[in-house]
């Protein structure tokens, strides 16, 4: 026993070892993380190098994963975002399941499958991965556009529609001959559980909780939690339903309470730990000699799936009332099979109710789908917008769903690029003066927003110079770049330039790294925002130590004249670490002259900085010597030398001062 013990714990070991290995090299490749479990089960599983050859020793640990995953689930679950969702949510949510699954359903169906068979895989594949979408959407900053809405809603309706389906694999598998009055027993028990289950939860369980978070205790608590999602899967699991069903109610009643986050903080290892080893199980369902054989159809009913799932999702969300611009990349990120997909095929097959070949090809045409997925998700709002241009249908999302901006015939106007903060403050400024503008946005939010306001806002990304010619930027009064992105303005900028060479251009950036280079493509007045604030702090400054008003004015347009020169520079201090990525960034840097420095004894005019850096003061005792003050000064030990310059230039000037 000890010997049987000791193998399984080393089979754990490499299998996890090997996972750590492939996560850190799928990161890299922004693959999802589970795919790499699941690949580790192909090598190592029964057909592979055969290091388990059972996978049965590993699929109880496996279901608790699922378990503690369902228990999550159910904690993040939001009666309130629910409802504010229920149009996403049940419309068009419950379509593309019921759609997808009738569709799939007829084709195994024909297939040869029992039709309980069918059923389960049909709602299996009609689920889309909740982890790789939310997690892209996350990334990307599309959790609040329309599409990444859309995206979760019908997210939230396929959670469910998977808790029903773990519900109905044990009670299809139980009894060939299923009928309504075989599964009314089972369904009233269900429904007395459930009640059992909402009374204690709802109100036995946060009163334990509190008496536990009491005693300060992270233990107790990490313990009582992981009881009460056994205890609650346990009592499922005893009347035929499954444990994932419990471990998912109990979290959903949980979710309401103040209790919720640190729950799911205090499971969470566990459940990742555990998950990882299910995936893992599921990787050794898949048959690798299936693979040689079949990988070509495996392919491309891979790529088959997320065509078909793409075009019934982008249908349906567009005859709900969508826009095809939201509609097609909401299609587009959830065409994909999902994890859940997994769950179903590991308990369908262990019940028999799934025979393993055809578990093992659903699961490979699932993954196919899944390694394409962030890449789709990433890509798919350009590629619509390619495409929504290419066949004349200049659908730039704007406050009339019917309208395009060249419907606008704009001229004469200001072109605003960028409706942030900056951008709404300029057209406060210009509405009430009647002066028209007109706006290019990319976030679907604020354009919806702004435009139910009455504002001129349109969809468009400015970068480019069809939408810039469509926006009528070559008969603008003025343009504004309100956003701060160097690289894009300068892109904006050429195109600008070929439009109308002497169209005014204001540019707004962060600070004046990129001054020179904007104006040289042809901004008229670019303005550092840091440098203007710096400027509009100081003048309110001087105005309170009654400094006249003539002379800060002087005082803040000599600034300005004089490009911001004497705000270049600035003392760094933790920051110098993320100075040294951005090598462009410019410091003060002083360096002290010892009696050893090569430079003391030398004068000002002598010195040869091999470098870009200036020597921008000397302090010597209580004087301080500015550049027009240099002429013949000689440096002496103990001199302060304030320079100027990137970091780089910085170390090149600090070392031929010391050293020579």
């Amino acid at each position: 026993m000890h010997g049987e013990a000791g193998n399984f714990l080393v089979q754990i070991l490499i299998l996890l070892g090997c996972s750590s290995l492939l996560i850190t090299l799928f990161n890299r490749l922004r693959i999802a993380p589970l795919l790499s479990y699941i690949l580790v089960g192909i090598i190592f599983g029964p057909t592979g190098l055969k290091l388990v050859s059972d996978p049965e020793d590993l699929s109880t640990l496996g279901e608790l994963g699922l378990t503690f995953l369902l228990f999550i689930l159910g904690l993040e679950f939001s009666l309130p975002r629910l409802i504010a969702l229920r149009k996403t949510v049940f419309q068009l949510g419950g379509t593309q399941v019921g759609l997808c699954t009738a569709a799939f359903f007829i084709v195994f169906t024909l297939w040869g499958l029992p039709w309980a068979s069918a059923l389960i895989i049909s709602g299996g594949l009609s689920l889309s991965s909740t982890a790789i979408v939310s997690r892209e959407l996350s990334n990307l900053n599309r959790l609040k556009t329309r599409h990444g809405e859309i995206s979760i809603g019908v997210l939230l309706f396929q959670d469910l529609a998977a808790v029903a389906l773990l519900i109905a694999v044990p009670l299809l598998s139980s009894n060939e001959d299923i009928n309504f009055s075989t599964m009314l027993l089972p369904l009233a028990e269900g429904i007395v559980l459930l009640t059992i289950f909402f009374f204690t939860a709802r109100y036995l369980l946060p009163v334990l909780l509190r008496e536990i978070t009491i005693q300060k205790s992270d233990d107790l608590l990490v313990l009582s939690t992981l009881v009460i999602v056994l205890l609650a899967a346990t009592l499922t699991s005893s009347i035929g339903l499954s444990m994932e069903l419990g471990a998912f109610l109990v979290g959903m009643m949980l979710g309401e309470t103040r209790y919720r986050h640190q729950l799911e903080a205090d499971v969470r290892p566990f459940r990742d730990l555990l998950l990882g080893l299910f995936f893992i199980t599921i990787g050794m369902i898949v048959d690798i000699d299936m693979l040689k054989i079949y990988w070509l159809r495996i392919l491309v009913s891979g790529l088959l799936l997320l065509v078909f799932k793409a075009t019934i999702i982008s249908l349906v969300a567009r005859f709900t009332g969508e826009s095809w611009r939201s509609a097609l990349p909401a299609g587009m990120s959830l065409s994909q099979g999902g994890e859940f997909l997994f769950a179903l095929m590991a308990l369908a097959t262990r019940d028999g109710l799934v025979p393993h070949d055809v578990a093992s090809f659903l699961i490979s045409i699932t993954i196919v789908s899944m390694m394409l997925t962030p890449m789709i998700i990433r890509y798919s709002p350009l590629w619509v917008d390619s495409a929504l241009l290419r066949i004349n249908r200049n659908i730039l999302i704007e406050k009339d769903e019917h309208q395009s901006i060249s419907e606008h015939h704009a001229s004469g106007h200001v072109l605003i690029l960028g409706f942030g903060r900056v951008g709404q403050s300029i057209a406060r400024f210009l509405k009430p003066l009647g002066i028209e503008y007109l706006v290019l946005e990319t976030d679907d939010i604020r354009i919806s927003e702004a435009s139910i306001a009455g504002e001129p806002v349109f969809y468009g990304d400015s970068s480019r110079l069809d939408i810039l010619k469509a926006a009528g930027a070559e008969k603008a009064k003025v343009v504004v770049i309100s956003f701060d992105n160097a690289d894009i303005a300068a892109t904006i900028l050429n195109h600008l330039k070929g439009l109308n060479p002497d169209l005014p251009v204001l540019a707004r950036t962060r600070d004046d790294t990129h001054l020179d280079k904007l104006i040289g493509l042809g901004a008229t007045e670019v303005i550092p925002e840091t440098h203007e604030a710096s400027l509009t702090l100081t003048s309110h400054l001087l105005l309170m130590l009654n400094i006249p008003s003539r002379q800060i004015h002087t005082m803040i347009d000599d600034a300005r004249h004089n490009r911001y020169h004497m705000l270049h520079g600035f003392y760094h201090g933790e920051r110098v670490g993320r100075l040294d990525k951005e090598r462009n960034s410019e410091i003060l840097h002083a360096v002290r002259l010892t009696g050893m420095a090569w430079a003391c004894n030398k004068e000002v005019s002598d010195l040869k900085i091999p470098s870009s850096a200036e020597l921008v003061e000397i302090h010597r005792g209580g004087d301080t010597f500015i550049k027009e003050q240099f002429g013949s000064v000689t440096l002496l030990r103990g001199d302060v030398l304030l320079l100027q310059g990137a970091m780089d230039e910085i170390d090149q000037a600090e070392a031929y001062l010391l050293r020579g």
